[in-house]
C-alpha cells in the first residue's frame, strides 16, 4: 500500500461492530475491539437492545482506550431502537491496542456497538 495523503485508504474512515452485545452486568466490560496497526478512534455508536431500569448517568456505557476513560454515552430508561453516538473522542490507540466499553452501574440496559476509526498515515503495513 501507498503511503501518501492521496491514496484511496487515507481518507476513508472504518467502522467494526464491538464482538458481542455490551450490558447486562455492573462495570462489566463488553465490546473489545483490536486492531494490528494503531488507529484514532473517532466515535462509538450504540444502538439500544433492552432498555435500562434506571434513569440518568447510571444507565448508560463509559468508553475505554486500553484502560483510561475516554468517554460515557448516558442510556437511561430509553426503549429497544435507540440510538446514541458520543461525543468526538479522537483517542489514539496504538497498535494491538484495545478499546471496550463497559456498563455503568444499571446492569439492565444493554446495546450494540459500533467502532468509528481511522488509520493515520505512519501505521505498519502486514
Amino acid at each position: 500500500m501507498v503511503k501518501r495523503y492521496d491514496a484511496p485508504n487515507a481518507v476513508i474512515t472504518r467502522e467494526a461492530l464491538g464482538q458481542t452485545e455490551a450490558g447486562g452486568a455492573a462495570t462489566t466490560e463488553y465490546a473489545k475491539f483490536f486492531q494490528f496497526q494503531k488507529y484514532t478512534l473517532r466515535k462509538a455508536h450504540f444502538l439500544v437492545t433492552t432498555a435500562g431500569t434506571t434513569t440518568g448517568a447510571a444507565s448508560g456505557f463509559g468508553i475505554y482506550n486500553g484502560t483510561t476513560s475516554i468517554g460515557v454515552v448516558t442510556a437511561g430508561s430509553d426503549v429497544a431502537g435507540t440510538t446514541y453516538s458520543s461525543g468526538a473522542l479522537d483517542s489514539a490507540v496504538a497498535a494491538l491496542g484495545q478499546v471496550s466499553v463497559k456498563s455503568i452501574t444499571d446492569a439492565a440496559v444493554k446495546a450494540l456497538v459500533s467502532y468509528e476509526y481511522d488509520i493515520p498515515h505512519d501505521a505498519v503495513q502486514s
